[in-house]
């Protein structure tokens, strides 16, 4: 098989567990929503509201995970950047490996009886 093929197929079950994952987290959260209805007094900064406790969990966790993605952004970029330059890299000495195996475009005769190999990339 092919590299990209057998990646895909490896990344098969981890993309189904992960949604049968996340539709166990979205249960549980929403489990979680119908039974911490009571209301609760929020106090930040000179603010203040109330809110259901279940909504202001459910808040700071999505506020949690919205932080977490950004910061995982840069180190995601600067993958996606190495992975660009390494294919380049493996495209180029690709190329040049293919170049090496073709046979001999030129054959030039130096003396009697020896032969020079001369490769054009």
């Amino acid at each position: 098989m092919h590299a990209s093929v057998c990646s895909r197929v490896l990344q098969y079950p981890y993309m189904i567990l992960s949604l049968i994952v996340g539709f166990l987290l979205g249960v549980a959260a929403l489990l979680f929503a119908l039974q911490n209805t009571s209301v609760v007094a929020l106090t930040f900064l000179g603010w203040q509201f109330e809110s259901s406790l279940a909504l202001l969990v459910l808040i700071a966790l999505a506020v949690g995970v919205l932080i977490s993605l950004l910061v995982s952004i840069p180190s995601a970029v600067k993958d996606g950047l190495r992975i660009m330059a390494l294919k380049k890299e493996n495209r180029k000495l690709a190329d040049e490996l293919a170049a090496w195996k073709r046979p001999p475009e030129t054959v030039v005769v130096a003396e009697e009886g020896s032969v020079l190999d001369i490769r054009t990339p």
